[in-house]
């Protein structure tokens, strides 16, 4: 499985976080859940962090089965679509986002809830 990140580091502009937030919901996921190949999408708002960390506003992950499945997405005439509405919404944001391309795996639990072999 494949798992491409978006870091959205920076700051939502002051007073404009649930705006924002709510846009993201109402205007990009839907393109985010349209895109072929697509296996899992999660969006993820910060609720704390290291005193050090830098500041993320939101991180987006999508997984993809397979490299061909993330190519797929990637040539999707959807994307030009959702890169517009993004666009519109990061107006609300002083930042920058960037992308990731990941490789996973989940370790087991064991009965007891920790991870075996801990």
């Amino acid at each position: 499985m494949l798992t491409r990140t978006a870091i959205y580091e920076g700051t939502v502009r002051e007073g404009r976080e649930d705006e924002f937030f709510r846009r993201v919901r109402d205007e990009l996921e839907p393109f985010w859940r349209r895109f072929p190949g697509v296996t899992a999408v999660r969006v993820q708002r910060l609720v704390s962090k290291d005193a050090d960390a830098r500041p993320i506003a939101m991180i987006l992950e999508m997984d993809f089965p397979d490299q061909a499945a993330l190519d797929a997405c990637l040539a999707s005439p959807i994307r030009p679509e959702s890169h517009a509405a993004t666009e519109a919404v990061m107006r609300m944001f002083e930042g920058r986002f960037y992308h990731l391309v990941s490789e996973g795996r989940t370790l087991p639990l064991g009965e007891s809830g920790s991870v075996q072999g801990a």
